[in-house]
This record gives structure tokens, C-alpha cells and sequence, in this order.
């Protein structure tokens, strides 16, 4: 009897589906959008694979009988209920690496479009302003500042928060870290200063956060956060949304507190369209895509499929944020 690996509709699941299928497995792809959705669709499913936003619930992991891993397409997890998920006996896997080069990417990506106010100027020629004799695409272009002489402050300094730091030291930013898990020596290695919280409020002109959801960086940037800020700093976040407070974050941009934001992840995703965030032409959103490439969905998907086909198959994926449940008397696996 072939196993039901369960997966949400809307991504392209070619390679996963040959993966299970020479491993004599069965890939159901359904709408799991809600929790009623995953209830009713993957509620007798021997593995699922999960992306970012499906609702692994308290109440969803209870129906999930049969289930033997919850396999997580990327490194976040804050979507799946983990305690609910170690209580039922149910391994969680997570893929570690497979966004690092994107992620990083498009963080400087973020960083270079407020350094050189990229938008603020397409838009502006659009609209007819870059004429001769006229110095309106002067005011536009604002303040600008070299690259060489700005400093960047990264909340989190793991294997992401390292790669931009390689990164933007080598267009000559100072590179600061804040890591409360990491010493002196290691950010070092990884191209950051260690600092406390708040010297890096108090001195980057950019700020990207990279460090992730939990009960302790959840709000972690409110108005008084903000209110630290130079007020010519521009705030990356490519990490989770809930990290920042957005009512903050708007109130702080309207009042000139801070100068920017470059949001690729919001709360909640994804977001009400009335957001008025989205009405400050110094926000720039683009819709949770920082992971997104060809090469890392492929290793994405390849990854998350070998850790549901190892635990079909009764062994451990390499890669669990719940490996206590290995020692559990109602473990799933062995």
C-alpha cells in the first residue's frame, strides 16, 4: 500500500512526486489553505510536506493520526504547532540551507534600492519630472550617501545574517551584529562587531533583521525600537513579519522617525490590502519572495522530500527541531 504524502496546491511538486514515486510512495497535492482544509485533506496522510503559510495547529497536528513527519520546506517553522507536533510523537524536519544565497541576496537587494532611492526615481521619471531646466529629479534624488561610509546593523548573525555581512563588507559597509547567542570572536568570524541592542539602534543606517520568530523577537521592533533609529535609517526585514510591530512602524515613518522599509515579510500573510503601509512611497513590500529562486525550490522541495521518504521508510531525517521526540515512547519513527 503506497503511503499518502500530502502537500499544498499552487507550487510545482514535479520533482517531489517523482521522488515518492520511485520510492513507491503516493503525492496528494489539496487546497490547504485553512486548518479545515489540512483536516480534511491530510488528516489520514502518512507524511506531509509544508510550505509557509499552511496553519499546523494545535487542532490540526491532533487529527493528523497516521502521520509520521511533518516535513517543513524551508528553515521557519513558526507556522507548525512544534509542542503540539513532539506531544503526538511527530518529527518535525526542516531544510537548513537551501534559501542562504537568495535571502542574503535579496537583502542587499533591499539595502541597494534605499541607498540609491531606486524607486522614488523610476517613479519620478515616469511621471515626466526629469526635465531640462528643472531641478525636481534633484529633490527627488534626495539624500544619498556612499555606501563606504554607512554602517549596517544585523539582528541575527546565523548563516543568512553571515552571508550579508560578507556581502556588504564588500561594497565597504561596517558591519555590525547584535547576537545574543553568539561571543565577540564568532561574530567576528562571520564579519560583524558585536554589539549590544542598543548601539545598534543608535548607529546603522540600516537595519535587517534575520533572526527568527520566537517569544522573545516577537514585537521585537515597536515605536520605542523605532524611536532609537537614526532618522535617515531604513529597516530590512526578510525574516518573519511579527518580528515588527507595523502599526509602529507606520506611525514611526509618518512622524519621520525613520526614513524606510523594506518589507518581504509581513504580518499577516499575506497581508489586508488597506495596510497603510502600503500607501508610504518609502515602503517597499515584495511579497515573501527573498527565498524564491529555481535552484533553491528545487533544493527546497528535494530536501523536505528525503526527510518524508527517510521517515516512511522508518528513519531519522538528519534535521529535526524537535529531536527529543526520538526518545518518546509514542515517537512515530523506529
Amino acid at each position: 500500500m503506497p503511503a499518502k504524502v500530502v502537500a499544498r496546491v499552487g507550487l510545482d511538486f514535479t520533482p517531489a512526486e517523482k521522488m515518492l514515486t520511485q520510492a513507491g510512495d503516493h503525492l496528494v497535492l489539496a487546497p490547504l489553505w485553512t486548518e479545515e482544509d489540512i483536516i480534511k485533506y491530510a488528516s489520514d496522510a502518512d507524511a506531509v510536506i509544508v510550505a509557509a503559510s499552511e496553519p499546523y495547529t494545535k487542532k490540526v497536528i491532533q487529527t493528523l493520526g497516521k502521520c509520521k513527519i511533518i516535513s517543513r520546506m524551508g528553515i521557519g517553522f513558526n507556522n507548525i504547532d512544534v509542542e503540539e507536533a513532539t506531544r503526538q510523537g511527530i518529527p518535525v524536519a526542516v531544510v537548513l540551507d537551501a534559501s542562504v544565497h537568495e535571502v542574503s541576496d535579496h537583502t542587499v537587494a533591499l539595502l541597494l534600492a534605499f541607498s540609491r532611492r531606486i524607486f522614488p526615481l523610476v517613479q519620478a521619471v515616469r511621471r515626466g519630472i526629469w526635465k531640462a531646466g528643472s531641478a525636481e529629479i534633484v529633490k527627488v534624488r534626495g539624500q544619498m550617501f556612499r555606501l563606504n561610509q554607512q554602517t549596517l546593523g544585523l539582528v541575527g548573525v546565523g548563516r543568512i545574517g553571515a552571508r550579508v555581512a560578507q556581502k556588504a563588507r564588500a561594497f565597504g559597509l561596517r558591519v555590525l551584529g547584535y547576537d545574543p547567542y553568539l561571543s565577540s570572536p564568532e561574530l567576528q568570524q562571520r564579519g560583524a562587531e558585536k554589539v549590544d541592542f542598543g548601539q545598534l539602534l543608535r548607529e546603522a543606517d540600516f537595519i535587517s533583521l534575520h533572526a527568527p520568530l520566537t517569544p522573545e523577537t516577537r514585537g521585537m521592533f515597536g515605536l520605542k525600537e523605532f524611536r532609537g533609529m537614526k532618522p535617515t535609517a531604513v529597516i530590512i526585514n526578510t525574516a518573519r513579519g511579527a518580528i515588527i510591530d507595523e502599526q509602529a512602524l507606520y506611525q514611526a515613518l509618518a512622524e519621520g522617525s525613520v526614513a524606510g522599509a523594506g518589507l518581504d515579510v509581513c504580518e499577516p500573510e499575506p497581508p489586508r490590502p488597506d495596510n497603510p503601509l502600503f500607501q508610504l512611497e518609502q515602503v517597499l513590500v515584495t511579497g515573501h519572495s527573498a527565498f524564491f529562486s529555481e535552484s533553491s525550490m528545487l533544493e527546497l522541495q528535494q530536501k523536505a522530500t528525503e526527510a518524508a521518504i527517510a521517515a516512511l521508510r522508518g528513519d531519522w531525517p538528519p534535521l529535526l527541531v524537535n529531536p527529543e521526540v526520538k526518545e518518546q515512547r509514542n515517537r512515530r519513527i523506529g
